[in-house]
């Protein structure tokens, strides 16, 4: 048995000391975590209690448990809101789509749900989670007022869907701002140095090199779809239109679809009577992406005018590089058959930075 006549009067209150100042930051840990609880828990009963947002038998998940800050975008049917997860206290982008109930448009929405979820690629916009809410006749009306009054928006168009509607939710990483914001804020040739272009351009090959891996057609590729997660890194987004590729043979089929898509990047075949695609066309609209890097296009019908002539197969001397004007050649010939992959791509010593 130990003898603490043996110690010292020094080493004893030492120990104490030393005990002492454990006990006083155990306490100190306590108080922390007992303010986090009650935090959590004041939470939780308002997620539960919240009279705004619930109502019968229906609670709003996005009224209860995010934070919405702004509006990023709306348009299509749809609306992005910048919202922070009270739970975790991060903010996401949380994508709304209103459809009518019943509506077929449903399945085809989920399509993106669906790609996003297998989609894991450091270039691609990170999937969260998804769900679908329906709410009481009118009541989303009065929430979304809330909403636009809490942060102070006008943008009336919130509003923009039909008394019944069904909403589908997608919660996913949020970016800083598009690459076609940006284009539009750098106009002068000195803003788009050819080694940062190209590395940028690079990021965008190998997010749909990593799509046409997983037997995917991204089918609507432009600025406004890639995004910008850090100052130099670049995600794409977007997949509401994707389409699976059609193998047989461990050879790809040209599909016939619908033309969707934004029509200033679309392929040529895109925008033939009868729409034709394969993973062939993401190509070509990479092509005029990097062209648009390389160049600045601030007036935009000369920017469709340039765009027309690369579908229509006409000469475009636009750039000033050589080796560019050759590589996106490559990209917009107007045979698909004659586009090189992203996989080729890839190889190509014009992107061995």
């Amino acid at each position: 048995m130990h003898n603490n006549r043996s110690r010292s009067p020094a080493s004893l209150e030492e120990e104490n000391r030393t005990l002492r100042e454990a006990l006083t930051r155990l306490s100190q840990e306590k108080t922390k975590c007992d303010e986090e609880i009650s935090r959590l828990s004041s939470r939780i009963t308002g997620f539960q209690l919240g009279s705004s947002w619930s109502t019968g038998n229906f609670r709003s998940k996005f009224g209860t448990e995010f934070d919405v800050s702004r509006i990023l975008g709306i348009g299509g049917g749809g609306c992005v809101f910048e919202a922070k997860n009270l739970l975790d206290e991060w903010k996401y982008a949380v994508k709304r789509i209103a459809v009518d109930p019943n509506d077929a448009k449903i399945k085809k929405l989920l399509r993106e749900v669906r790609a996003m979820a297998q989609l894991d690629h450091p270039n691609i916009i990170r999937y969260n989670s998804t769900w679908i809410e329906e709410p009481p006749e009118e009541w989303q009306y009065e929430a979304d007022d809330e909403i636009l009054a809490k942060i102070n928006s006008k943008k009336r168009q919130l509003l923009d869907y039909n008394k019944n509607s069904v909403f589908i939710y997608i919660q996913m990483q949020l970016c800083h701002f598009s690459l076609a914001e940006w284009l539009a804020e750098n106009v002068t040739p000195e803003s788009r140095s050819l080694p940062r272009m190209k590395t940028w351009f690079k990021q965008m090959v190998q997010a749909v090199d990593y799509i046409h891996e997983k037997n995917l057609i991204h089918r609507d590729l432009k600025p406004a779809n890639v995004l910008f997660a850090e100052k130099d890194r670049l995600k794409i987004c977007d997949l509401g239109i994707v389409t699976e590729q059609k193998i047989d043979d461990g050879v790809e089929i040209t599909m016939t679809r619908t033309g969707a898509g934004t029509e200033e990047y679309m392929s040529p075949e895109q925008r033939s009577y009868i729409c034709r695609v394969n993973a062939k066309t993401d190509v070509f609209t990479l092509g005029l992406i990097l062209a648009e890097l390389c160049v600045v296009m601030e007036d935009y019908s000369k920017k469709v005018k340039i765009f027309d002539n690369f579908r229509s197969g006409k000469p475009t001397n636009i750039f000033t590089d050589e080796r560019t004007a050759e590589f996106v050649g490559k990209l917009t010939t107007s045979d698909p058959k004659n586009r090189p992959t992203c996989k080729k791509l890839l190889d190509d010593l014009y992107l061995a930075l």
